[in-house]
């Protein structure tokens, strides 16, 4: 009797073991990596002109289609406030007109960026911010296909939050 415990007892964790093996076997999960991208401080970019900075053709992304506006949350993760906020596509040398939808990006809040359509068929756009003492950061290539929020941080680096 007490043998007939043993093997229906081993059996049953065979069976479950078996059953795992099955499931489980093959599949992987893909793995799950945070983007973070340093940037480059310059010192004396104009807000008219980029075209001091490297672009890269292999860095480009053609996804946007002509006709969609792209949007996304920026949350001010910099320490300081910002008085202007500039973006334009990655390929381009022109910044283009502040998007700052108020007067200032308090540090710990969030604005709304807009890409309108006729900015071009890139995914990748640069992103220049200013603060009131004149300082800079400029991030480079910043993917807004998949963008929900972005974070700028304090050590000029960004940080994909939400993505779609």
């Amino acid at each position: 009797m007490k043998n007939n415990k043993i093997y229906s007892v081993v059996s049953m964790f065979a069976v479950i073991a078996l059953f795992v093996f099955i499931t489980g076997c093959g599949k992987k999960e893909a793995p799950k990596t945070e983007e973070k991208a340093p940037v480059k401080t310059t010192e004396n970019k104009s807000t008219e002109n980029k075209s001091t900075e490297n672009k890269s053709t292999e860095n480009k992304a053609t996804d946007n289609t002509a006709g969609v506006t792209y949007s996304y949350d920026v949350v001010n993760h910099t320490g300081v406030t910002l008085v202007d906020v500039f973006v334009s596509p990655a390929e381009t040398d022109h910044w283009g007109k502040d998007i700052l939808p108020n007067d200032l990006f308090e540090n710990g809040s969030t604005i709304k960026v807009t890409i309108p359509p006729d900015y071009g068929t890139t995914c990748l756009f640069d992103m220049k911010i200013t603060d009131a003492a004149g300082g800079h950061i400029t991030f480079t290539n910043i993917d807004i296909c998949k963008l929900v929020k972005l974070q700028i941080n304090a050590d000029g680096t960004y940080e994909y939050l939400a993505t779609k």
